[in-house]
């Protein structure tokens, strides 16, 4: 016979105390059981539109390489009052400021100081690989890269997720080896999203992209350089295998 809630008072049976606590305990452990369920689909959902997002750089990338003699942006240039980083570059391609939030990083709301122009408001989700003339976004006054001084282009980092306070990503730089494990975001599960120099975008653990001598599990590839080999041994690499390690294990 079903149960009625309605009062005692008519000679009908209420719910006791221990039956409440029953029902209650069963909630929460349904609860506790679904909460990190949910949790693990809203951050795979958030997962997908970084992804997206990087893949819409991707897409612009390209099309910029083929208006400019197949070379990739610099990583900025100066302009009165500030400066066009390769974000900026980009604009005509993407059409779209808000390509460069990550939905899922802590820093998805700041922007870039470095910016100026009709385009200053860039959010800094994502960084490009700063390592000298080995990059594919180069500093001045070093020439653009060229698609075919790039060993490979689908095993070579042009952008990657960074919280670090620095815009792009100088991983083998001392003041990166000190981060506490957010300067390189992987916080899709333990994952982090990376954009390739032939367009197209990947999830993988941060020390997946460096080189197995410097301490990665790549095997003979270095993902940071666009001839794919390691960075300068001794301080370079140690402070490029520091900082992912950190990353990779803060977000365990």
């Amino acid at each position: 016979m079903p149960l009625k809630f309605t009062s005692s008072r008519f000679g009908l049976r209420a719910f006791t105390l221990i039956e409440l606590l029953v029902v209650i305990a069963i909630i929460a452990i349904l609860a506790a059981i679904l909460f990190p369920v949910f949790a693990r689909a809203r951050e795979n959902a958030r997962k997908a539109s970084c992804l997206s997002n990087m893949k819409q750089i991707g897409l612009g990338l390209m099309q910029y390489t083929q208006d400019y003699d197949e070379k990739y942006p610099q990583r900025y240039y100066n302009v009165p009052g500030g400066y066009m980083s390769w974000r900026n570059q980009l604009q005509p391609y993407v059409k779209s400021t808000q390509l460069f939030s990550c939905p899922s990083n802590p820093k998805n709301a700041t922007v870039s100081s470095e910016e100026t122009g009709v385009n200053s408001g860039i959010r800094i989700s994502y960084g490009a690989p700063v390592y000298g003339t080995r990059s594919v976004f180069v500093d001045p006054p070093g020439a653009p890269t060229s698609i075919a001084a790039i060993d490979s282009s689908s095993l070579t980092l042009a952008a990657v997720e960074t919280t670090g306070a620095y815009s792009d990503a100088p991983i083998s730089n001392g003041f990166w080896s000190t981060c506490t494990g957010d300067c390189v975001y992987a916080g899709h599960l333990a994952m982090g999203n990376f954009l390739f120099a032939d367009g197209h975008a990947k999830s993988l653990k941060p020390l997946s992209t460096l080189d197995s001598a410097s301490g990665g599990s790549a095997g003979t590839i270095n993902m940071w350089t666009i001839d794919n080999l390691p960075f300068a041994s001794g301080a370079p690499a140690t402070n490029a295998f520091n900082a992912l390690k950190a990353s990779q294990t803060y977000y365990q």
